[in-house]
């Protein structure tokens, strides 16, 4: 659904966050900026950390800004959204417009601008200024996680166990190597699920874990993978979810060295069960409210890392609210 601005034919004022740091923004800045700067009724606010942030989305909210761009990677966008719904400094959630302008850009590839920033922002300036354009809004549950030891945080992918491992791995030894896009990840997940096929556990340290999903008894498992995510897409177009429940967060986990996992891997890969991917070989995949884990490891969101300060208590992971995403079709 449209907003009643946009029903209304008042030209929205919008606000661009700009993360001269993101992966995608190393070059072409001033671009961006010759865009920005042709188009009436936006305002533009470099940031680049949390309270950085912070300062621009309070700046915005007080001149009336009601669509919001955010031109940077995933980590610039969930914090974003933690300021967003941890502390409401706009009247109104902004509509937002996501760039793909990080290293992976995942939640721009599934609910943003994929392709370049320059023409993104140029389609979106004239479906505001003309009518140019179809517009599509796309409405998704937020992560809130709480973790011992951290303040709550919002975001759209959270994955521990061989999730926090290969980001590591990825910083360490592909990233370096300047790889942009989802070239990186996807030979970083070819790399860890060709140890799992192989049962290298020197390359991938089992974590023992504890979930509880909604009300239901808690499950201990040693972990291979463990993701909480509401985005459709993953990168390289991975859908790894097959819940049939009707709840906001995708929950799936692999325990590990899980049974038949060559044969289960097409199917678990594009969301589909069968006789391979069943719980009694170590295959899970449920849609919850909620999902307490009391783990020893760290842990992503959306691409930054974090460890919990203690494994008694819970991290907890819940529906932090729904935001609006602007796409221009």
């Amino acid at each position: 659904m449209l907003p009643d601005w946009y029903k209304s034919g008042e030209i929205p004022l919008v606000g661009v966050l700009i993360n001269p740091l993101s992966g995608g923004n190393q070059r072409g800045l001033d671009a961006i900026r010759q865009v920005i700067g042709d188009c009436p009724r936006v305002l533009h606010y470099d940031a680049q950390t949390p309270r950085e942030i912070m300062e621009a989305l309070t700046h915005f909210a007080r001149q009336g800004v009601n669509l919001l761009a955010v031109n940077g990677g995933d980590g610039t966008v969930q914090a974003v959204l933690t300021h967003l719904f941890n502390h409401n400094p706009f009247q109104s959630m902004p509509l937002l417009a996501v760039l793909q302008s990080g290293t992976t850009s995942m939640t721009a590839r599934d609910v943003g601008f994929p392709g370049s920033r320059v023409k993104s922002l140029q389609k979106l300036f004239r479906w505001t200024v003309k009518g140019e354009g179809h517009p599509r809004i796309i409405r998704r549950p937020v992560l809130r996680v709480r973790a011992p030891g951290h303040p709550a945080r919002c975001g759209m992918f959270f994955g521990t166990a061989a999730i926090y491992q290969g980001i590591q791995y990825f910083h360490s030894k592909i990233n370096s190597r300047g790889l942009r896009g989802e070239v990186g990840p996807g030979l970083t997940i070819l790399r860890f699920l060709w140890a799992a096929i192989r049962q290298h556990s020197n390359f991938i340290p089992a974590v023992p874990i504890t979930v509880t999903l909604d009300k239901k008894p808690p499950r201990q498992f040693d972990s291979f993978v463990v993701l909480i995510s509401t985005l459709e897409r993953l990168f390289l177009g991975l859908y790894p979810y097959w819940g049939r429940e009707t709840g906001p967060l995708h929950y799936t986990a692999l325990r590990v060295r899980p049974h038949n996992l060559f044969r289960a891997l097409p199917s678990i890969l594009r969301g589909r069960d069968g006789r391979h991917v069943t719980a009694a070989n170590g295959f899970f995949s449920h849609n919850v409210d909620e999902v307490k884990l009391n783990l020893d490891s760290g842990f992503t969101l959306d691409g930054q890392l974090y460890t919990p300060e203690t494994g008694v208590e819970p991290t907890v992971v819940s529906n932090g609210g729904t935001a609006s995403f602007l796409r221009i079709l």
